[in-house]
Formats: structure tokens, sequence, C-alpha cells
């Protein structure tokens, strides 16, 4: 069985092309694409590559994503095909040095989900037990796929400790820009 996916071939050119389905091993699950959203890194890479989001060419394109899970490996028990879910665009190890000081993003291992702008996309065990979220059938995937950049604003608006009386300056009124 063939499916539509984006492929990024190197600076702008990013092909529609038939790949197989991805076949799922005993701890991943394979989703259908319901919302894929562009963010900066997408865009970063679209324009000149990135090394981590393109370790081979053709790369698959896209990170951010919700959709309907469609099958799980046959060792995977939270979820079943059909449950509405979003997916994190990475998961840390949990054993290097920075996954000890709880800084899963600086993870010497992050395992990171790409080519979600595609009809399916299998999901890594890592993102499975770590970053994989059940989300009700009444949210739209359009507005489910964006929990990982709200995540972002959350995650730094916590780090920063903003304090009475300080004043903060939102520099952008895109998509972030409002989260914050």
């Amino acid at each position: 069985m063939t499916m539509q996916a984006a492929l990024w071939y190197g600076p702008e050119d990013v092909r529609i092309e038939e790949t197989p389905v991805p076949t799922v091993g005993s701890h991943e699950v394979l989703v259908k694409v319901g919302a894929s959203l562009t963010c900066g890194t997408d865009f970063k890479l679209f324009r000149r590559g990135h090394p981590v989001l393109a370790k081979t060419i053709p790369a698959p394109f896209g990170h951010e994503m919700s959709g309907t899970v469609v099958e799980v490996g046959s060792n995977v028990t939270r979820f079943k095909a059909g449950d509405h879910i979003v997916a994190a665009n990475s998961a840390p190890c949990g054993q290097c040095f920075f996954c000890a000081q709880s800084q899963f993003s600086l993870c010497d291992n992050l395992e990171f989900l790409t080519g979600t702008y595609a009809e399916y996309i299998k999901i890594p065990r890592r993102i499975v037990e770590k970053n994989l979220y059940k989300i009700p059938h009444s949210l739209a995937f359009q507005e489910a796929a964006a929990t990982e950049p709200l995540a972002c604003a959350v995650h730094c608006m916590d780090r920063v400790k903003l304090r009475a009386n300080e004043t903060l300056c939102i520099i952008g009124a895109g998509p972030c820009g409002l989260f914050f």
C-alpha cells in the first residue's frame, strides 16, 4: 500500500511522492494524519536544511501533527485504533546527563518525529511511551496540532519566572507570539 508524502531533497526542493505506508513494530503506532502544521523550523529546513531533521536525503518533512490511530504494535497498550492523538515532535532518552538534570530539550539522544506531511506516519517507540497523548474527538485536529508550539510558550514562561513589577516585551504577533 502506498501514500503521498512530502520529502525534502535540498534547499527549496520539497516533492510530493508516492511512498510505502509505514509498517509498525511491536512498540509503535501508525497514525492517519489529521493536521500537520508549518513552523519556523520547517521553514529553515525548507530554505537551507537542518542537521538533525534531515539526516537522510530525501528527508521526511514536517514535525507537528495530530491524527487518528489506525494500527498499534502488539506491545502497545495505552492506545487503540480510532483514538485521536497528538504527538510531541521529540522524546528524550531519560539516561544522559541533561535528562538527569531534567533538561530534556538538551538530551544527547533526543528522538525526533519527522514526516508529518504525509497521509500516515509511524510514531516511534520512545514518543509512543513518553510523548503521545489522546485528545477528545471534539477537539479539531488543526487546534490539537498546535500543542507543541503552545507547550514551548508555556515552558518558556515557566522558566522566565516573571514577577510582579517586571515588564515582558513580546515581539511578533505570529502564532507563538500570540501563545505567549
